[in-house]
């Protein structure tokens, strides 16, 4: 088995988790399309090695903005800070329902269906409007459990 330098694996990693933003502009637009379906470019609903390879190799050179045919430090913060950005407005488009450039308070609880109130009410297991230590520290452990931490840390 080859073993791929940290930097390849990484990039690897990037296009197998988001599609190429070269084939993302039509597919990326479809309701239930996942940015690893993206990467089937002739639409048949699978994803072969060539397709695959062809993904990682244009999300390489994506990343790659100086030609070098090496990824930088800085070339991976700045392509993770425009995916991040591309994230964010993305994200604040779906909040602003009204278009006005601005999220109300409003507009975040009906996008979010008041997400907070639930999970407050999903933590406070004796109802009591109160998360006390006990609460808090199993909220800490189920949350770490479900990322894949032990004892609620990385540690």
């Amino acid at each position: 088995m080859t073993h791929f330098p940290t930097i390849g694996l990484m990039a690897l990693m990037t296009a197998l988790a988001i599609a190429p933003t070269a084939h993302a502009e039509n597919k990326g637009d479809e309701k239930g399309s996942s940015p690893l379906m993206q990467m089937d470019l002739d639409g048949d609903g699978q994803i072969t090695r060539a397709e695959a390879e062809g993904a990682r190799e244009a999300r390489f050179a994506e990343i790659d903005t100086d030609g070098s045919g090496t990824l930088s430090l800085a070339e991976m913060q700045a392509h993770g800070q425009k995916k991040m950005a591309e994230r964010s407005a993305q994200h604040f488009a779906r909040l602003d329902a009204n278009g006005d450039g601005q999220v109300s308070p409003d507009e975040m609880k009906t996008a979010k269906g008041d997400r907070g109130a639930r999970m407050f009410d999903r933590m406070d297991t004796n109802g009591d409007d109160v998360l006390d230590a006990s609460e808090l520290a199993k909220a800490k452990e189920h949350h770490g459990k479900k990322h894949g931490m032990k004892n609620g840390s990385e540690d």
